[in-house]
């Protein structure tokens, strides 16, 4: 007999994804440097990036105890992809966990670290994300062009009649 738990959620799902400089996923815990962003900028385009990272957190509901594949996709504004349609894939096999109680989701958490990405041209991207061939969430964010600061005078002698 299904759980209470289980007949309110009977798919995994993503309880947050964040967009970060680096992520890495260890013990079922994420550990994140520079996250939360969503505005990127650059000195100029195509501009190229050293280093990205995204940070999930699914839960697996106790009745989907099995096999599915995580994937991740990077699109601009226009849907057209980065990776040339080609998806990030994670296999993920979940098992019960000892000691858990019957009807307890199982909680997971994954990294996918991107290098040197790069973007094109000023505008709006998203990773989406998908558990098997559906979309499950996004991540949104924007790529734009630094404004060029206004620059300081060279400090030098006081002129006279300013000091």
């Amino acid at each position: 007999m299904d759980s209470f738990e289980t007949s309110l959620d009977p798919t995994p799902r993503i309880e947050f994804a964040i967009v970060a400089d680096a992520v890495q996923a260890v013990g079922g815990k994420l550990y994140v440097l520079g996250g939360g962003w969503d505005m990127l900028w650059v000195g100029s385009f195509p501009a190229r990036h050293p280093s990205m990272g995204i940070g999930i957190r699914i839960r697996v509901p106790w009745s989907q105890i099995e096999e599915f594949t995580l994937s991740v996709d990077l699109v601009d504004e226009d849907g057209k992809s980065l990776f040339g349609g080609k998806r990030f894939s994670q296999k993920i096999k979940v098992t019960r966990r000892l000691g858990r109680p019957a009807g307890s989701d199982t909680g997971l958490t994954r990294a996918f670290t991107f290098n040197n990405l790069l973007f094109p041209k000023p505008g709006g991207y998203a990773f989406p994300i998908f558990v098997g061939s559906t979309e499950v969430a996004r991540i949104r964010f924007r790529v734009d062009k630094r404004s060029a600061r206004p620059r300081r005078p060279a400090p030098g002698p006081v002129p006279p009649g300013d000091a």
